[in-house]
């Protein structure tokens, strides 16, 4: 049998005022119940933690080791019952979630700008690779949920996937790339550039690589691959790589001349452009969220649809 809460508790009160009738007065007890709780709580340890006198009380040896133990333990079920608190009313908690490197800066950086006005008091990591590694991550359970591409997620499996919308990719350069002039591209004139990208999930990848053999039969060629979209911004700015990414990632530099868009003929004849990017809401199912989560998990899909138009399609 165990010593109760309500015993500590009553253990230390008495420790501190050493006198019954005032301890019992801090409980709201009586005094002959306050004494049964003290005497209840000595049996069930087989100390004695007190010699009583006529007017006061005195801690023994044995009894000052139990409330120094008894004070711990007390603060620690307070401190339990606070973070409870907290994390019933989402003011409280970790969250660790996913993203792909594109969509950790299209969609998820302004999400969590919005979300650290409700969640301050939430703790938030971000961890950004490609789909794959995410749906790793998410069944080991080292992150709680993700938003990324979902081509790529596994349709059986202990993932549930909610369709949030899709953006288009387009293929950038510097604005002094020997392409950058033209204002029509065909495929034909990629066939010896070397191509920049995040890696491609499989149906991209396949979808471009269809478009492509329709001028030759070799394969894309991927010359550099990162999931660090500075770094890409930068080699782009810096070298003849063809970047393949949506251009609103780069809004700021298109805007000043630095970084070009082409115009690919055979991409705006197609009904489906091949960098058509479908982005979701990933999480594992039958797991019960946290208030925190379901905040900010409100926040998730209440925002990127409406950047995403509401879940169709849009030119990011």
């Amino acid at each position: 049998m165990h010593p109760t809460l309500k015993e500590l508790q009553h253990l230390v009160l008495l420790a501190e005022e050493q006198h019954f009738a005032r301890a019992a007065k801090r409980a709201f007890l009586s005094q002959s119940a306050f004494s049964r709780s003290i005497s209840a709580l000595e049996e069930t340890l087989g100390l004695k933690l007190f010699d009583r006198g006529s007017r006061h009380v005195q801690i023994t040896a044995d009894g000052t080791r139990i409330v120094a133990i008894a004070a711990r333990l007390l603060s620690t079920a307070n401190d339990l019952s606070h973070e409870a608190e907290l994390l019933r009313s989402g003011e409280g908690g970790d969250i660790v979630l996913g993203a792909g490197p594109y969509s950790s800066v299209l969609v998820m950086a302004p999400v969590l700008a919005l979300a650290q006005q409700q969640l301050l008091k939430v703790r938030i990591r971000l961890e950004v690779d490609h789909t794959q590694a995410l749906v790793h991550k998410l069944i080991e359970e080292q992150i709680h949920f993700f938003v990324s591409d979902i081509k790529e997620v596994p349709q059986e499996g202990p993932c549930v996937v909610e369709p949030l919308g899709s953006y288009h990719g387009a293929i950038l350069c510097r604005s002094n790339h020997p392409l950058a002039q033209q204002k029509q591209i065909t495929l034909h004139q990629l066939l010896h550039e070397r191509l920049a990208s995040v890696h491609l999930p499989s149906p991209i990848r396949t979808a471009l690589e269809k478009a492509f053999n329709a001028a030759t039969t070799k394969p894309l060629n991927i010359a550099f691959e990162c999931e660090s979209v500075a770094v890409l911004k930068e080699i782009t700015l810096a070298s003849d790589y063809l970047l393949i990414a949506p251009p609103a990632l780069f809004s700021r530099e298109i805007e000043n001349g630095d970084i070009v868009e082409l115009k690919v003929v055979e991409f705006e004849q197609q009904a489906i452009n091949p960098l058509q990017v479908n982005i979701g809401l990933v999480q594992l199912a039958a797991r019960t969220p946290t208030s925190a989560m379901r905040m900010l998990l409100n926040i998730v899909q209440t925002h990127v649809k409406a950047t995403l138009s509401n879940g169709g399609q849009q030119s990011l």
